[in-house]
């Protein structure tokens, strides 16, 4: 059975471990992996033909062998196609309210995404699911980076800024919708 049937073995164990990695990534309830999946999620809301994905934050496997600074930022830096306008992007997903709060990030990582909207002189901002599920939530809203000043928001805030979840986006005058 030679090197040949090795190899053969060998391909057949990476696939069984790579059924395993697609298994655990629909099937898991991992706070990272119901993120990534909403990352996906929102990301498919991105017509390819309108908007380039101009930048990504990296995976936790990558982020796990060596960390990328730059996982910091918000998930996605979308480029708008036909202006070349560009706008980043933070997903969120949670499976309820705190009380009556949505509760979405902390002060810190607020504080890194003002920073990084300043200094990268482009808006930022936050796509939160809401309920349901991380691939299909019930609600969803697309907040201004202006319109979180905090880290937990109020219904009146937003309820105003709510979207279909399953709504492709679109970008017109300078704003995300």
């Amino acid at each position: 059975m030679g090197g040949e049937g090795l190899g053969l073995l060998d391909k057949v164990i990476d696939s069984g471990i790579d059924l395993l990695k697609e298994i655990k990534h629909e099937t898991s309830n991992d706070s990272f992996v119901v993120g990534l999946r909403f990352e996906e999620y929102v990301e498919d809301l991105f017509s390819k033909k309108y908007f380039s994905v101009a930048e990504k934050t990296h995976s936790t496997e990558t982020n796990k062998e060596r960390y990328v600074e730059s996982s910091m930022n918000p998930d996605f830096v979308f480029r708008y196609i036909p202006s070349g306008e560009m706008f980043a992007v933070e997903c969120k997903y949670r499976s309820g309210l705190n009380g009556e709060m949505l509760d979405w990030t902390n002060p810190k990582q607020l504080k890194r995404y003002w920073k990084f909207s300043q200094e990268r002189k482009i808006p930022v901002f936050i796509v939160i699911g809401l309920g349901g599920d991380d691939d299909a939530p019930d609600g969803m809203f697309n907040i201004p980076l202006e319109e979180a000043k905090y880290p937990k928001l109020y219904p009146s805030v937003f309820n105003m800024l709510s979207r279909p979840p399953d709504k492709s986006f679109f970008w017109k005058n300078g704003k995300l919708y």
